[in-house]
């Protein structure tokens, strides 16, 4: 079962996806919220997998991924939004959200959002994929940043969804090499955070 909270600040719209989510086989809602302070009190209750939140949450609006991001948890945040502006979803990929949907968009795609946001995928409009992919090295340095074999172990399993424990864990390694090689894997490639180098590794392996 997929653990997920969802919140929005429009009680038909959170009672409306609660519905369709309710009736899927393998999603669980645990909790809803209308605004941000109720949303982050439930993250820090309930172990979730998936955060479905509008980017509209009083008091914080956009903000609220930052405040998730404080949280000690592992779930994966999808935004679900009525902006489709590039500068909101530059923000949002900036903010470290792994995926980000449309309320105009299908009941059908936006469950499927969920599951792929809860395999450890990105989910993100054409747009802002390129964006992504133009997120490397300096713009005068036209070669690919060369990673070291580990630091490129690291960037698989990243990209595969896993958190630092488990990439510890899988390379047998301590939390802190893992940090360490992710910053040293940011810096190489000019990114800022997991998603955007999660992203830059997906629109360039192969």
């Amino acid at each position: 079962m997929i653990r997920t909270l969802v919140a929005d600040d429009h009680e038909i719209v959170l009672e409306g996806l609660r519905s369709l989510l309710d009736a899927q086989p393998d999603i669980e809602v645990v909790g809803t919220a209308t605004d941000g302070d109720h949303l982050l009190a439930l993250i820090d209750a309930h172990p979730v997998d998936v955060i479905v939140t509008d980017l509209e949450m009083p008091p914080y609006n956009i903000e609220i991924l930052d405040h998730i991001r404080g949280r000690e948890h592992e779930a994966r945040v999808l935004v679900l939004t009525a902006f489709s502006d590039f500068e909101t979803i530059r923000r949002a990929i900036e903010l470290e959200a792994e995926g980000y949907a449309l309320k105009t968009e299908s009941p059908r795609q936006v469950i499927e959002a969920i599951r792929q946001v809860a395999q450890g995928r990105l989910v993100y409009p054409r747009a802002a994929q390129r964006w992504l992919m133009g997120r490397g090295a300096p713009e005068a340095n036209h070669s690919q940043p060369r990673l070291s074999p580990r630091e490129r172990d690291v960037i698989v399993l990243l990209a595969e969804g896993l958190t630092n424990q488990q990439i510890a864990e899988r390379l047998t390694v301590s939390e802190n090499t893992v940090r360490f090689h992710l910053k040293n894997i940011y810096e190489k490639i000019g990114v800022n955070n997991r998603t955007e180098a999660a992203g830059w590794y997906l629109t360039r392996r192969g």
